[in-house]
């Protein structure tokens, strides 16, 4: 596999066992964890086979992706044919897509705060909301696996959003400090998780409106967030430091203790199994001889080293 062909974004099977992965040239690539099998979904000749954003649907049928010119496609899972023709509605870069959880319905968010809510069977939109403040542009979003629960930024500040009803059910006001990336903790209380610029992060319960300050520990000075994921249970965080060629990777636990797991090269995309057991990502290109990335899928055990945080004195 090619640098070109490197997973851009991934997408686990609701029952953990496979797992979608979205490439820069080939379309979308399944990947079946046990016997290692691959297929690709069908992808016609005039398809933009880059993509930007995957999604599987709750009850495993289908599987959404979408492209840099705008659109978004629907598959049947076990077919790989399309549903139907391309979903066209956004203007700009489609940051993130998502299945409902009555597989029916999907939802998509672009860079200029558009969210679209569609019928995945006849491509028709149903509702259509901005979800920035005027002439804002999204920075950093984070949408929840079961895509009930979207969390965007602008220079404004974070909004916590309920979907589909499209509703704002918590705000918070950021530091001027840049906020990088925000990650949901998927099972367990609404949590999200900012990282910011300055090494610090905040964990939101939009429930309540609290926040927890800490630190990612071992971070030196010029150690920027590039990329980050949550385990489903909250305990294990996936961060990319950008520019960090020999240990790009680094995992965390919730109060900013970093597990020792310098074995383990890898980076974005990132994304972790609903049971929480499996933890995928792309190799690092270097590892390869002709320098090309691939999948690579590790336990969650072996990433986390047992529960065993490296904890400075």
């Amino acid at each position: 596999m090619s640098t070109t062909d490197a997973p851009t974004c991934l997408a686990f099977s609701p029952d953990g066992q496979k797992i979608a992965s979205g490439t820069a040239c080939s379309g979308v690539t399944i990947t079946d964890i046990s016997s290692k099998s691959k297929y690709q979904l069908e992808m016609l000749a005039d398809a933009h086979t880059h993509i930007t954003a995957v999604a599987w649907s709750p009850d495993g049928q289908k599987i959404m992706s979408a492209s840099p010119d705008h659109t978004i496609r629907c598959w049947y899972a076990t077919s790989t044919h399309l549903v139907g023709p391309p979903f066209g509605g956004h203007d700009d870069l489609i940051l993130a897509v998502g299945f409902l959880p009555d597989s029916s319905h999907a939802v998509s968010l672009s860079r200029d705060g558009e969210l679209l809510v569609w019928d995945t069977g006849s491509g028709a939109i149903t509702q259509r909301v901005t979800v920035s403040n005027a002439a804002q542009t999204i920075f950093v979003a984070a949408l929840s696996v079961d895509s009930t629960l979207l969390v965007t930024s602008d220079t404004k500040g974070g909004v916590a959003w309920e979907i589909p009803k499209c509703a704002r059910i918590a705000e918070i006001a950021l530091p001027d400090i840049p906020l990088l990336q925000a990650a949901i903790i998927p099972n367990n209380r609404p949590r999200v998780v900012l990282a910011f610029g300055d090494k610090s992060f905040w964990t939101w319960d939009v429930n309540t409106g609290k926040h927890d300050d800490a630190r990612f520990e071992g971070l030196d000075g010029d150690d920027i967030p590039f990329a980050m994921a949550a385990s489903p249970n909250g305990k294990l965080l996936a961060l990319e430091i950008d520019g960090d060629v020999d240990h790009p990777t680094h995992f965390y636990d919730i109060e900013g203790h970093e597990f020792t797991t310098s074995d383990m090269k890898c980076t974005h995309p990132f994304a972790f199994s609903p049971d929480g057991k499996f933890f995928a990502a792309s190799s690092v290109p270097s590892d390869s001889k002709d320098g090309s990335s691939d999948l690579i899928i590790h336990s969650v055990e072996e990433a986390s080293k047992l529960n065993a945080p490296r904890i400075q004195s």
